[in-house]
């Protein structure tokens, strides 16, 4: 049973049902595990049910590559693959089985024209005894990483672990010449305030007061865990440059015998790869920026009658008891839609609340001194809800004695909301949350529609993500400046133009939120939870990040959502726990020592008003074997550096080309493991190193995302939206946006003592093993759990057995679940209660933003989507099956040897 959600976890979002305009009634009901969700129907001023339409484009137990050897092979197109040593479904001595955990769908529908056997493929595939068993991850220098999808506790053992920094190369060749021989990109993804998971340390603050850190004294790099120890403790070797410092007298620690330190495990600098210091007072000449915040709601036709604009303010309301350190937090709120509306609250709260309509959207004009407008969070609670309820009131009033409802306006001046957001926090600094149905159409910066479908696939494709006016760009600047972040919430269903607007966040560190299809059936728990997330999360503002390298290696440049950045200092308005960072390295002279070095730090102000410094550190090993080198690579930061490096060049190449470069270097990277490690083998095989052999799987899935599609019923938008989410988000977010995981639940309906969906002692609950991505692994009788990372869908077959139907959703029909199941019920039966548990592990695993749950049932409308979109080894418009797709890599390796 959920708590109260004045006393639950900040996801316990306030339910609110209305029905007709604004007849807001307050009420709760059972979530599914992390309190009561939020749907809504608005209707109009007639009090006719809203109903927004529906408007949209166009298991194995262990796999069977997992051997010793070096390399995964398949024959083309026989089917003598490379046997296993293990085979599947072997147990290992003293650990705990599960019972009844199932493989997935047991007999494969082929297809049609089966050039290779789906079932030996190689997928990024969830292995269930780690969830409830997950595997101690030390780390240590040059010891590559689990996969982020699977459940693994990381051990700091003075390298950091994989949630902070994953490279793609675990060790790292002696010389350039090899490293271009591998066409792997060298360089690493940082996500710098990541979170720990449950079992892991939490990252220590460490005070040296006014003198602060130890520093090298030439390269800058902090002290950390593999400077070496000179002199009996009073000299200190730089790992980053070897320059040997002498220790301060307050700092010096004698060494025993071997050189360590004798305090080596008594301070966090020294024994651990992630740790931060509290930065001296000169690290800054700016005050710390405090955690204010600007609400900026759209309150057009369009947010009004689909229940955007009371969904907003109702889930602030119910959140703000989770916001982190109330006491240093200020909430200001205005509206707009082709004006600006603020309110001042009166200090009398049973006075009514002062509003004024600034109808000069040209020039910044706010009728109060905005230092009026902002509420202490933990000092003036009340006036916050006073302020939030007066507003909701104010708007129902208006709307409904609108005799004539067409004249709330249906543009917006988007461009002046955002400015004043930014001259409301010049100041102090902060973020902006911005909930927009459209697009600027009047005041400063309006943007004209230029969504020209015919240009995609054609040279002039790039201009369309290029921006239109560079209003918006200037505007970031000054935002970055003025170290103000912007959050843009879109729920726009016709054209945005992100390319032009996006840049806002891009530049300053936000987010984008792209709801075009908006339903609030379907859509207001998702808006709900996104809205927590961003106001719980660990967020830093005014952030310097910079990176350090031992000699041989050197920084490249970042790839961030707002473009490459060559400097090695990367500044952004704020930076949030889900914000991963890219890094591209360049080798330049033959490497002499045993160890490559990489110091990243960020100095940043935290929620307490702090001025701190992230370091985190990695240490990568060096060898002058290929085969040793192809071994130490991470297919994951590998793949998206890959994906990253191409999709940035959207707004000078075409999508063909980009897609024909990336196919290249796949190829490329293929044949050179081939011809340099396995040139003995059959020219019918296929040869993947073990350590990229989900590779083409990830590469044929980003071939098939909006971004990429060549398509012309994919919206523009759609593909900007993904181009900012694909250079930010985390890799264990990304690895499932691209390759959605897929859970049978029914073949969990009866299970024995310990089994998927129940909870071990320690809070775990235990899950099922993944399938296939392909219908071919669904069975007709089936119910399939489809999580893409950002909404988890229930699927529903039409042929499922009635009494499972009845224990899962209260209804024994399809038919039934259809009209009346929006989400998953939370219902007094077991089968029901551990897929609740599973959906709740799920959202768990990403440690970002909840996901709503949608029941799809075969034969629903959305169903063609669901299967287009998320089922991406199958050939579809939107590209081959995944079979197919190996045969061509094949074949154009084959054709390298010719």
């Amino acid at each position: 049973m959920n708590p109260d959600p004045s006393t639950s976890n900040p996801f316990a979002g306030q339910t609110t049902q209305a029905t007709g305009a604004y007849n807001n009634q307050n009420s709760y009901q059972q979530g599914t595990g992390a309190g009561p969700t939020t749907q809504a129907t608005y209707g109009t001023t007639q009090q006719q049910q809203f109903t927004q339409p529906n408007k949209f484009p166009g298991g194995t137990t262990s796999n069977p590559f997992a051997d010793t050897s070096t390399s995964t092979t398949y024959s083309n197109p026989a089917t003598n693959y490379r046997p296993t040593p293990d085979g599947v479904g072997n147990t290992t001595p003293g650990v705990r089985q599960v019972a009844s955990t199932p493989t997935g769908h047991q007999t494969s529908k082929k297809p049609k024209s089966s050039k290779v056997d789906p079932d030996k493929i190689p997928r990024p595939e969830i292995d269930a005894q780690s969830s409830y068993e997950p595997k101690r991850f030390v780390t240590a220098e040059g010891l590559a990483p689990p996969p982020s999808t699977q459940n693994f506790i990381t051990v700091d053992n003075g390298v950091a672990g994989p949630r902070f920094i994953r490279s793609s190369f675990y060790s790292v060749p002696t010389d350039p010449s090899t490293l271009n021989t591998m066409n792997t990109p060298f360089g690493f993804i940082v996500q710098p305030l990541a979170e720990p998971v449950q079992d892991e340390e939490q990252i220590a603050l460490i005070d040296y007061s006014v003198q602060g850190p130890f520093r090298c004294t030439r390269c800058k790099a902090y002290v950390n865990p593999h400077f070496v120890w000179a002199d009996g403790g009073r000299v200190a070797i730089c790992n980053i440059c070897k320059m040997q410092n002498k220790v301060p007298t307050d700092y010096y620690v004698g060494t025993n015998e071997f050189g360590v330190r004798r305090d080596k495990m008594e301070r966090y600098e020294l024994c651990k790869g992630v740790y931060e210091f509290l930065a001296p007072a000169d690290y800054s000449n700016r005050k710390p920026v405090l955690p204010s915040i600007v609400l900026c709601i759209d309150v057009s036709v369009n947010s009004i009658n689909n229940g955007i604009f009371n969904q907003v303010l109702s889930s602030v309301e119910s959140l703000l008891d989770y916001i982190p350190c109330p006491e240093l937090t200020s909430i200001a709120i205005f509206t707009f839609d082709q004006t600006i509306t603020y309110f001042q609250i009166p200090e009398d709260l049973t006075k009514e609340l002062k509003v004024v309509a600034a109808s000069d959207i040209d020039d910044y004009c706010v009728p109060f001194p905005p230092n009026t407008l902002f509420s202490n969070l933990a000092e003036q609670k009340d006036r916050l809800v006073y302020l939030i309820q007066k507003i909701q009131k104010y708007y129902e009033t208006l709307y409904q004695t609108q005799t004539q409802p067409k004249t709330f306006s249906h543009g917006t001046c988007l461009g002046a909301a955002i400015n004043n957001c930014g001259e409301m926090l010049k100041t102090q600094g902060g973020r902006a949350l911005v909930f927009t149905t459209s697009g600027p159409t009047v005041g400063m910066a309006k943007l004209k529609k230029r969504d020209d479908y015919k240009l995609i696939g054609t040279d002039k494709e790039k201009t369309l993500f290029t921006p239109q006016c560079e209003d918006y760009e200037q505007l970031a600047k000054t935002l970055l400046d003025t170290r103000v972040c912007i959050d843009l919430f879109v729920f726009s269903p016709e054209y945005f133009d992100f390319a032009t607007i996006g840049v806002t966040a891009n530049l300053t560190g936000g987010s984008i939120y792209y709801y075009p299809h908006y339903n609030p059936t379907y859509d207001g728990e998702k808006l709900h939870y996104d809205i927590a997330r961003n106001l719980t999360r660990n967020c830093g503002y005014d952030a310097v990040m910079t990176v350090r390298t031992s000699t041989g290696v050197s920084f490249g440049e970042y790839i961030t959502p707002s473009g490459r950045k060559p400097n090695p200092l990367l500044e952004l308005s704020a930076l949030d726990s889900d914000y991963s960072i890219n890094v591209l390295l360049k080798m330049d002279e033959k490497i002499s020592d045993e160890t490559v070095y990489i110091q990243t730090a960020v100095l940043y102000t935290n929620a307490y008003g702090q001025r701190v410094i992230r370091v985190i550190n990695l240490a990568l090993k060096v060898s002058n074997d290929l085969m040793t080198n192809f071994k130490g690579l991470d297919c994951e930061t590998v793949g998206l550096l890959l994906l990253r490096k191409n999709i940035i060049n959207l707004n000078s190449q075409t999508s063909k080309h980009i897609r024909e470069q990336m196919v290249n270097q796949l190829v490329n990277i293929l044949y050179a493991y081939r011809f340099n490690c396995a040139n003995q083998s059959s020219a019918a095989q296929l040869i993947l190193p073990e350590a990229l052999k989900v590779l083409p799987c990830y590469y044929l899935a980003a071939l098939k995302t909006h971004l990429l599609r060549l398509n012309h019923d994919v919206k523009l938008d759609e593909r900007s939206y993904d181009l900012h989410r694909f250079m930010r988000l985390p890799v264990n977010v990304m690895s499932t946006i691209l390759y959605p995981k897929v859970y049978a639940m029914h073949s969990i309906y009866s299970i024995g003592e310990f089994g998927p969906g129940q909870m071990t002692e320690d809070g775990r609950v235990v899950m099922t093993n993944s399938i296939a991505t392909t219908e071919d692994k669904f069975d007709d009788d089936g119910i399939y759990l489809i999580d893409n990372s950002e909404t988890i869908f229930v699927y529903v077959k039409k042929q499922v057995d009635p009494s499972i139907l009845l224990s899962l959703f209260g209804h024994e029909t399809p038919e039934n679940i259809m009209a009346e199941v929006p989400g998953l019920p939370v219902l007094e039966d077991d089968f029901n209660t551990r897929v609740n548990n599973i959906v709740e592990q799920l959202r768990k695993n990403k440690n970002s933003s909840y996901q709503n749950v949608r029941v799809v049932v075969q034969g629903d409308p959305f169903e063609p989507y669901l299967l287009h979109n998320y089922l991406v080894e199958d050939e579809s418009k939107f590209g081959q099956s995944l079979t197919d797709f190996l045969c061509d890599i094949h074949k154009f390796i084959q054709q390298k040897y010719n």
